[in-house]
């Protein structure tokens, strides 16, 4: 399954294993689509360069779980105030 947003300058494409018939995932990945698209810079870059921290790793394949996301959330404790409706 995939999920793409684009303008013609800015993009974001997220792929997951799964089926368009399972409504829960969909949902998921088209509001991380959404915040990471609005992250993005809207101005098209003068020269292009990949965006990322330091190296980029192949990460094909790789995916967060639920306990990864958990995990992350008590380092912060200011995500839980967050509204997770876009």
């Amino acid at each position: 399954m995939r999920v793409r947003l684009t303008d013609g300058h800015r993009e974001v494409e997220i792929r997951a294993e799964g089926t368009p018939a399972d409504p829960a995932l969909l949902r998921q990945m088209e509001r991380t689509a959404r915040r990471l698209y609005a992250a993005l810079p809207t101005e098209p870059a003068a020269s292009s360069s990949p965006f990322g921290f330091g190296r980029h790793l192949d990460l094909d394949g790789v995916a967060l779980g639920a306990q990864t996301d958990l995990a992350d959330q008590d380092d912060d404790p200011g995500l839980d105030d967050e509204d997770p409706t876009p």
